[in-house]
């Protein structure tokens, strides 16, 4: 692929937007776009609000705009996860801040025992540190300084229209000013260096359950059932985990059933601790 012209190549533009910003720490993605393009010409496009299984911090909330009500009935992650994997299939990845966004699709997919596929990767961010000397290096302040239109600022959709613009604008520019881009190889020098995730090989749980493992404490959870695909309310005291191939699973006394119960982590909808 590396030697395709990249008038052959598709791109695959990606922005995520999430709960917060360490998905390590449970924050969760609340809106996923994707737009593929052929030529320069948009071929096809995948968007959709994401229910996280938390609630949505009010930081969060201010900075996209995102609600719990917009996404109380939206689809979870686990079903769309494979249909954005045959998304980008067979495509160049081109992100803004490419680790943020790769490192919470990470996350999401090992939740559910998948594994993100190495794909090519362009970060309009790393070219824009790399060859440019903007006031700040964020998404809009690039977009004002070149003159592209925005709307709707920190929503995936016009996020990943906005990286396209930019990475058009990138470059042209570079074209005029010698560099020579004939071949996709040409394009992913442009960053620097390739774009790596540093992936945790540690089982990392949400606070609130590591919390009550260590005190023996109590947790309310909303669980998805894997009968009928309904949720419930219940409280539980957890005292172990253990992992499989496909899963993480949690045991505990759940108060509802009055019996010891196995839970599986991504099944968890949403998690608040119990204090007595």
């Amino acid at each position: 692929m590396n030697s395709l012209n990249p008038s052959e190549v598709a791109f695959s533009f990606l922005d995520v937007e999430t709960t917060g910003l360490d998905p390590a720490g449970g924050d969760r993605v609340c809106e996923i776009a994707i737009l593929k393009t052929l030529n320069g010409e948009i071929i096809d496009q995948l968007v959709t609000l994401v229910n996280p299984g938390i609630a949505i911090p009010p930081r969060a909330a201010s900075i996209h705009g995102i609600t719990d009500s917009m996404v109380r009935k939206a689809p979870f992650f686990r079903h769309i996860a494979t249909d954005i994997l045959d998304f980008l299939k067979d495509s160049v990845i081109v992100a803004h801040n490419a680790v943020f966004d790769l490192g919470f699709l990470e996350a999401e997919l090992k939740n559910l025992m998948l594994t993100l596929p190495e794909y090519k990767v362009i970060d309009t961010l790393g070219i824009a540190r790399r060859y440019y000397d903007f006031p700040s290096n964020s998404l809009g302040e690039i977009a004002k300084s070149v003159g592209i239109l925005t709307e709707c600022e920190h929503r995936a959709l016009a996020d990943v229209i906005t990286t396209k613009g930019i990475l058009e604008y990138f470059l042209a520019d570079l074209d005029r000013r010698g560099i020579r881009l004939k071949r996709l190889k040409d394009i992913l020098k442009l960053q620097g260096k390739a774009v790596e995730l540093k992936t945790s090989k540690e089982l990392v749980l949400p606070g609130e359950i590591e919390e009550a493992l260590r005190v023996k404490g109590k947790l309310r959870i909303k669980y998805l059932s894997a009968y009928k695909e309904e949720t419930s309310t219940r409280v539980i005291e957890p005292f172990d985990i253990s992992v499989s191939k496909e899963s993480t699973y949690i045991h505990a006394f759940c108060h509802l059933r009055k019996e010891r119960c196995t839970f599986r982590l991504d099944r968890i909808l949403d998690i608040k601790t119990i204090r007595e």
